[in-house]
C-alpha cells in the first residue's frame, strides 16, 4: 500500500511539473498577464513624471525616467517566454535595455554639463529606431501595455 501511495505522489509531482511547463517557461497567456502587470506599474510611474519646462529640467526628467524603467526591465528579464515567442521577446528586452543605456548616457552627459538642448535632441534621434523596434516586438507578442506611448 505504501508503494502505491508513493507512486501516486511521484505521478502527481510529475504531472504538476509538466503542467508548469517543466522548463520554467510561461504560457503565452501567463507571459502576457505578467508582462502587462509589470509594464502597467511602470507606466503609472512614468506618467507621474512631469515634462521639463526648461532645458535645465532635462536631467531630473531623465533620472526619474531611469528610476522608473530600471526595475521594469529587471522584472521583465526574469520572465521566461514560451519557446515560440523567445526570439521576439528577446528583441523586446534587448531594445528596452538599449533604450535604458541611451537614457543613462544622456543623463551622464547632462551631469557633465553638456548642452541640454542638443543632448535631448540627440537622444530623441537615437531612441526613435530603438523604440520602434521595441514597440514592434511588444505588439507582435500581443502585449500592448509594454508599448511606449
Amino acid at each position: 500500500m505504501r508503494l502505491r501511495a508513493a507512486a501516486v505522489a511521484v505521478l502527481a509531482a510529475a504531472a504538476a511539473i509538466a503542467g508548469c511547463g517543466g522548463s520554467g517557461r510561461l504560457s503565452s497567456g501567463d507571459l502576457k498577464n505578467q508582462a502587462t502587470q509589470i509594464c502597467a506599474l511602470a507606466t503609472k510611474q512614468t506618467d507621474r513624471i512631469k515634462s521639463p519646462t526648461s532645458p535645465a529640467g532635462s536631467a531630473v526628467f531623465l533620472r526619474q525616467g531611469i528610476t522608473a524603467v530600471t526595475p521594469e526591465l529587471a522584472q521583465l528579464r526574469k520572465l521566461r517566454p514560451p519557446s515560440d515567442a523567445q526570439d521576439v521577446y528577446a528583441t523586446a528586452i534587448n531594445s528596452s535595455a538599449k533604450k535604458l543605456v541611451l537614457l543613462r548616457t544622456a543623463s551622464g552627459q547632462l551631469a557633465r554639463g553638456d548642452d541640454p538642448v542638443s543632448t535631448m535632441q540627440s537622444l530623441e534621434q537615437q531612441l526613435a529606431p530603438v523604440v520602434q523596434q521595441e514597440n514592434g516586438a511588444w505588439q507582435s507578442l500581443g502585449i500592448p501595455a509594454c508599448v511606449n506611448h
